[in-house]
């Protein structure tokens, strides 16, 4: 289930396929998530794609972070473009684990031919993803299919 680990400044990162996630797991991510009713990471936990990778940041046992990437056509179809979304939990930011999270997200992407887009509808978010690199910035929330 678990593609890649990686160790970040103590916390573990692990990508699961969405569809792989258990359901405390995906529990834990809704809580997680900011409840804003446009929420792309939201839409994407309930509607359960097949096309989603999911990069969970655990400290011990505990989710404290996440990314996931979403593309609608098999790589080799185009339009390869990903999207990527990120969230890390209130008491865990300014760490760099959300450059982190995005990072493995980006890396995924591009190891499978994809192009990485954010969304940076807010100021803060302009601000944070242009201090990550391999994105591309969409200033509009990402229309939800």
């Amino acid at each position: 289930m678990n593609e890649s680990v990686e160790r970040v400044e103590g916390i573990l990162i692990e990508s699961v396929a969405l569809r792989a996630l258990r359901y405390p797991q995906r529990l834990r991510l809704q809580e997680l998530t900011s409840g804003e009713p446009d929420s792309h990471m939201l839409a994407v936990l309930r509607e359960r794609p097949e096309h989603a990778q999911c990069f969970l940041a655990r400290h011990e046992e505990e989710i404290v972070g996440w990314s996931v990437a979403r593309w609608f056509k098999p790589p080799a179809e185009r339009p390869r473009n990903a999207h990527l979304s990120v969230f890390v939990a209130p008491e865990w930011r300014r760490r760099g684990l959300g450059r982190a999270l995005t990072a493995a997200a980006v890396d995924f992407a591009v190891g499978r031919g994809l192009v990485p887009w954010v969304s940076a509808a807010r100021a803060d978010q302009l601000v944070f993803y242009r201090s990550c690199e391999g994105t591309r910035i969409c200033r509009v929330p990402f229309p939800r299919r």
